[in-house]
């Protein structure tokens, strides 16, 4: 009893280490804890959704499913060899076979695959869109951009500027109310945009919404009656089908309720300028951080006085800045001769369409072909960006000066800035 009870106060003050193990094994649980949100991230490892594997994939799985089939992904054909090309380059492909595989995956198979499993519906009018963006892409290039740029669009701006300022001059006084919106489409009338809404006549912005539907359901069966070979008119179900997806899905919903709103194109300005401030800003660091011990110098230095000498130099570089001027003007003018005339490839088309007695007529006479072809100091654009800075207004005699130097170059002794001139060259 003696021993047992001298023993059991030695073994007593034992049992208290005994939970070691276990704070030891709660001190390596908030490890593995800690540990496992580090490994989480990197567990799933997936891919960015805009990537081009990511685009890939979801035209693989939308257009081009059985192919996505096969398990021999290693050997993987193509996607350009898979599908039809929609234009000349193939990274502008893959980003419009994305765009369209959204497009039919939303609204042409959620219900055509309650009809059928049938997959070559979708591939005849994917077919159908290719042939149109080749087409579209072919007259595009033999579109004269001079003229379009530099004439055309210039001058429906300026018709645009003219009736906007004129419908919100109204001379009518504070009695008798005109509403700008009215005033401007009777000036302008266009049809697919009336009747003009009212916010107390609900009907007339659905009418509105009505006229715009018709209007470009006629663009688009236009468009296509010329782009469309023969077999492919012939069948209407797969041409209302393109038709819908052009006029409704990517002209009314991408084009004019999203790409046309105020919001996004403020959005989009605001992006291109952040871009270019940063790579502005990252330039002048460089340029300082190079220009640096120069700069200490000239902090030494100071101000630089005005003395004889300098004004002498300066008068001597500002001669050599104006002969040099001169100098290329002249070199320019002279050379200008020996460059390619203006040609319209509209009118080049055209000649080779007509007929031997015509063709003949009009290289005896190059003056009935010139119609066309506007010089480019007599194009739009400077009519429009007078109008746009109101010079007229603001400075009558500097515009009158400018309009009498313009009739002086183009039309005066010379022709120097006619078309086909020197200076339009």
């Amino acid at each position: 009893m003696t021993a047992t009870s001298s023993v059991a106060p030695a073994v007593a003050p034992a049992r208290p280490p005994a939970p070691r193990p276990k704070s030891v094994a709660f001190d390596i649980e908030p490890q593995s804890s800690t540990a496992s949100p580090s490994r989480r991230p990197i567990r799933p490892n997936t891919a960015d959704p805009l990537s081009d594997r990511a685009t890939s994939l979801l035209i693989r799985r939308t257009l081009c499913s059985p192919q996505l089939g096969d398990k021999s992904r290693d050997a993987q054909v193509p996607i350009d060899e898979l599908l039809p090309p929609l234009t000349s380059r193939n990274d502008v492909d893959l980003q419009l076979y994305a765009f369209l595989a959204i497009i039919l995956r939303d609204f042409v198979q959620s219900w055509y695959s309650k009809i059928t499993t049938d997959e070559n519906f979708v591939a005849e009018v994917l077919h159908i869109i290719a042939h149109c963006s080749r087409a579209l892409e072919q007259r595009f290039r033999k579109v004269d951009l001079e003229s379009l740029v530099l004439d055309e669009i210039p001058d429906l701006l300026d018709k645009h500027i003219t009736a906007y300022r004129i419908s919100h001059s109204t001379i009518a006084r504070p009695p008798v109310e005109v509403d700008p919106r009215e005033a401007y489409h009777a000036l302008c009338p266009l049809p697919h945009l009336a009747p003009v809404p009212h916010p107390d006549e609900p009907d007339l912005a659905i009418a509105q919404k009505e006229n715009e539907a018709l209007y470009r359901q006629l663009l688009v069966q236009g468009v296509l009656a010329i782009l469309l070979p023969t077999e492919d008119l012939e069948n209407p179900c797969l041409t209302s089908l393109v038709e819908q997806i052009f006029s409704e899905l990517i002209i009314g919903n991408v084009i004019a309720n999203k790409a046309s709103q105020p919001w996004l194109l403020y959005e989009g300005i605001c992006i291109t300028a952040r871009v270019l401030q940063q790579k502005k800003d990252q330039g002048i660091v460089t340029q300082e951080a190079q220009d640096g011990s120069s700069q200490s110098k000239l902090e030494v230095k100071g101000r630089r006085a005005w003395s004889v000498r300098s004004m002498f130099l300066g008068v001597i570089q500002l001669g050599m800045l104006l002969v040099g001027s001169l100098r290329f003007i002249t070199t320019a003018l002279v050379m200008a001769s020996s460059l390619p005339p203006r040609t319209t490839p509209i009118e080049e088309e055209k000649e080779a369409l007509m007929d031997h007695d015509k063709r003949s007529s009009i290289s005896s006479n190059p003056k009935t072909s010139d119609y066309t072809k506007a010089p480019i100091l007599s194009c739009r654009v400077w009519t429009c960006l007078g109008n746009l800075l109101e010079l007229s207004l603001r400075m009558p005699w500097l515009d009158g000066f400018l309009s009498l130097l313009q009739y002086g170059v183009v039309n005066g002794p010379g022709r120097i800035a006619g078309h086909d001139g020197p200076v339009d060259r």
